[in-house]
């Protein structure tokens, strides 16, 4: 991946985890050494993690606390590579050859339900999320004096809450440590009364703690709250993931999770005609002029037909020289 390429895959911002362009954002300031901010926004994380515990509620809801003389539990930290639930793990993916990583929290054992699914980072998601930035706040007290004390203060300040979401969203429109994290859970079971809002119970239930550089990094964000989230802000967001529904980003009938041809979950790798245009978002896969949408059958129950007139085992919307 060239560096132009790079930059463009971190420094994409969202209004609050969605895609967005320069207008949009509170404001830019000169962009660090990324990896260099990616030390500090981890030895941030780090240390909210040494100094915070966790506990699920009822009704499924989470309270994060600092640990003090009247909150004796242990900190996340600890959880790591727990035997049992809350557990706290990492993601280590490479970019630019760089290894970078990702901590999240599984608050508990995803379900084996057999209609219970995960989603691919072009897929839709339906989510109940609150997002917090992570800061130091430095205060001097007695200032000028001979007793003169500076004491720094690790602060969460909450930009979002969504407990009923309505809407699905792409996970290829967001923030970047949506999109390494969210896959890695599954969703619950759902029931429906007519009449009634659907219920959700056993989903995916997490926290990320993500960088700057895979949330926003230099680019300060206008919350829906009216709260800014500033410059350089390590992110942490507690999720329920509560439905999934499969993406078709270009429309050509054949659902995104079977344009991965490779299996790997890396979208970016896959393009069959080598026209700079990944295969989700590519209309004729394998530039022939010829829609893709039209060299495969879509049946009626959304299920799709691959034709293959020759007969070598190469669907016709992938092979140029095949087509109706």
């Amino acid at each position: 991946m060239n560096k132009f390429k790079l930059y463009f895959f971190l420094f994409c911002c969202t209004a609050v985890i969605f895609s967005c362009n320069q207008s949009d954002s509170a404001d830019e300031v000169p962009i660090r050494d990324f990896d260099e901010q990616y030390a500090d926004d981890m030895a941030l994380i780090e240390d909210y993690l040494n100094t915070h515990s966790v506990k699920i509620e009822a009704d499924d809801e989470v309270t994060i606390a600092k640990i003090s003389e009247t909150n004796t539990l242990p900190s996340i930290m600890s959880l790591y590579e727990s035997e049992s639930y809350p557990k706290l793990l990492k993601k280590s993916f490479e970019i630019d050859e760089k290894t970078y990583e990702i901590y999240y929290l599984k608050l508990r054992e995803d379900n084996s339900n057999t209609s219970s699914v995960s989603p691919s980072r072009a897929d839709g998601v339906l989510t109940s999320y609150r997002g917090s930035y992570l800061s130091y706040e430095t205060e001097v007290i007695n200032e000028g004096e001979e007793n003169e004390e500076t004491i720094t203060t690790l602060n969460t300040t909450l930009f979002e809450y969504t407990p009923n979401p309505v809407d699905y969203f792409f996970l290829d429109t967001t923030i970047r440590g949506w999109r390494e994290i969210l896959p890695l859970f599954k969703t619950g079971n759902s029931i429906t009364n007519e009449g009634q809002p659907t219920s959700y119970t056993d989903f995916g239930f997490g926290v990320i703690f993500i960088p700057s550089g895979f949330g926003y990094f230099n680019r300060g964000q206008s919350s829906s709250s009216g709260v800014t989230i500033p410059s350089y802000s390590p992110l942490m967001f507690t999720f329920k993931l509560l439905d999934v529904k499969l993406g078709d980003q270009d429309a050509d009938g054949i659902k995104s999770n079977d344009e991965d041809l490779n299996h790997d979950g890396d979208f970016t790798n896959d393009d069959t005609d080598g026209d700079d245009i990944q295969n989700l978002y590519d209309t004729d896969d394998d530039g022939d002029g010829f829609y893709t949408r039209y060299e495969v059958i879509i049946n009626e129950d959304g299920s799709v037909t691959y034709i293959d007139r020759n007969e070598n085992g190469v669907p016709d919307y992938l092979e140029a020289d095949q087509h109706p």
